[in-house]
């Protein structure tokens, strides 16, 4: 028992605990750049609802703009991450158990082919790591140590294959992830421009009010003390604004009697009294808690949009290069492929698609399994084949349905096998005839 203990504790010892460089190593390599992409997309969501829509356009007075920038944002966010998880936890497609046993049955009679980078249409490939026959378009992830059915990449940001059961989950994701973040930027640019000249008047303890959103209290009479932070010509509202945005400005004056649209010469102040007559004055007051910004505010709303910039940035090139090869049928291991033209191409963009989305139906932009699959991972639609109604290939007129199993005998050429002929005895004269009717029948 202490030897076995002694062993237990041995072994305990060598694997190093999480601290192990190796342990450590494949944390880093499968799960943290999956635990900082989720990380981003839940920042993204809390600033820009909590901080943008509920501190900051309400300070700058539209608040009229809250609800249908609430709904364009979260739905296009909400399939995003609905997408997310469906690409990290489905199956991408790994070779099921039902094609080891047809293999298994077949057995010679199944024409196995070395794999080779390039197109080997109706063909089942050895794989050299399993060492087990595999179909069509499958290939072998190194990360997850699996063959993967129309295997198209490993990604690390899902921390999955992409393959033929997760493709469309895929492309769904980048396709909203992307547009949520130009969701983001469209309608928060002008917030952020505002906010990040905002910045540079920052001192200590310093709350930002935004100029639209300021309070201000009309008197007669001049402003006589303190310094000119500005002097300039502009209509009553836009020194309303401008007067908002200046950290140190307790008001302004101009000479004359307000007039809506009307351009005056404004005296904006430092401090604040008021004297003489001809002349009207328009004090600073504290304005309500919801027009005004803390630092911490405006600091969290520029992170947010310089992560949706990082975001839009790195997915832009990624959908240009996916869903060009998703209208032609391709993988990115099939792109490099030049031994022949595309086997598996349909035509059309649309039907092409459809190989990867199923058949057109209300399911498409939802991160749903197809309805109505057009193949089974298996078996793949050629070129040179008459499709039907419903996508798949045609057949003949009285022709039944086919099982998966004889499709696949079909694809792959499997020859039947040919039942073992059994030996007859040979007659050898009289002593074997009475032999045989010595032991009977």
């Amino acid at each position: 028992a202490a030897g076995r203990a002694s062993g237990a504790s041995g072994d305990r010892g060598a694997s190093g605990g999480w601290l192990d460089s190796a342990a450590l190593k494949e944390f880093l390599m499968m799960r943290a750049t999956m635990y900082a992409a989720i990380a981003v997309l839940l920042y993204e969501w809390s600033a820009y609802n909590f901080v943008f829509l509920g501190r900051i356009l309400p300070a700058v007075g539209k608040e009229l703009m809250v609800l249908p920038f609430l709904l364009l944002f979260n739905v296009s966010w909400g399939l995003a991450m609905w997408s997310f998880i469906r690409c990290h936890t489905s199956d991408a497609g790994a070779v099921s158990q039902r094609w080891y046993d047809f293999v298994a049955r077949v057995g010679e009679g199944l024409p196995v082919a070395p794999a080779r980078l390039e197109w080997q249409p109706g063909k089942a490939t050895m794989c050299k790591r399993c060492e087990l026959p595999r179909p069509e378009r499958a290939h072998h992830c190194h990360v997850c140590g699996i063959c993967i059915l129309r295997m198209d990449h490993h990604c690390p940001w899902i921390n999955n294959c992409v393959g033929f059961r997760n493709h469309k989950f895929f492309l769904l994701l980048g396709i909203y992830a992307c547009l949520a973040s130009f969701v983001a930027l469209a309608t928060s640019l002008p917030e952020l421009v505002h906010c990040a000249g905002a910045l540079t008047q920052i001192e200590d303890g310093f709350v930002f009010e935004s100029g639209m959103g300021a309070n201000f209290e009309e008197h007669e009479g001049f402003i006589s003390s303190g310094e000119n932070i500005l002097e300039q010509s502009m209509t009553l509202s836009e020194a309303k604004e401008r007067c908002g945005e200046l950290p140190m400005c307790k008001g302004f004056t101009f000479q004359g009697k307000p007039h809506n649209g009307h351009k005056f010469h404004m005296y904006f102040k430092d401090k604040w009294d008021i004297w003489g007559t001809n002349w009207t004055s328009y004090r600073r007051t504290t304005p309500e808690s919801s027009t005004r910004l803390e630092v911490t505010d405006i600091l969290v709303f520029m992170i947010f949009g310089i992560l949706a910039l990082f975001v839009a940035v790195l997915l832009t090139p990624m959908l240009a290069t996916h869903l060009p090869l998703a209208t032609q049928n391709l993988t990115t291991i099939e792109d490099n492929y030049e031994n022949m033209p595309n086997p598996f191409d349909q035509g059309s963009t649309a039907a092409n698609l459809a190989q990867v989305f199923g058949a057109y139906g209300p399911e498409w932009p939802f991160p749903v399994y197809a309805w109505k699959p057009l193949s089974d991972g298996v078996s793949f639609a050629r070129s040179d084949e008459r499709l039907g109604p419903d996508g798949l290939p045609e057949r003949a007129d009285g022709e039944e349905e086919m099982d998966a199993e004889t499709l696949w005998r079909k694809r792959y050429r499997a020859r039947p096998q040919v039942a073992p002929v059994k030996d007859e005895p040979v007659d050898n004269g009289p002593l074997t005839s009475l032999a045989r009717w010595w032991h009977g029948p």
